[in-house]
């Protein structure tokens, strides 16, 4: 199998790519509330930021290891 033919390495990497759009819309979300929303949706945004950004780095860790592991 040739890397461009490994599954599971274009299914994290797919994974990978969601969590980033997540993380960037998270923090749009967030960056856009600033001084329009109150303080505990403020609060409720940061959380979602901070779960996105454990997603993406998850994500992002996961598909390092594969690469490590499978050389591809």
């Amino acid at each position: 199998m040739t890397n461009t033919e490994c599954e599971e390495k274009e299914r994290l990497i797919n994974v990978y790519a969601k969590a980033s759009s997540e993380l960037s819309e998270s923090v749009g979300s967030l960056r856009k509330s600033e001084g329009t929303s109150t303080k505990e949706e403020y609060d409720a945004l940061c959380r979602a930021s901070e779960d996105a950004h454990m997603r993406n780095e998850q994500a992002r860790l996961a598909f390092e290891r594969h690469q490590q592991d499978h050389k591809c």
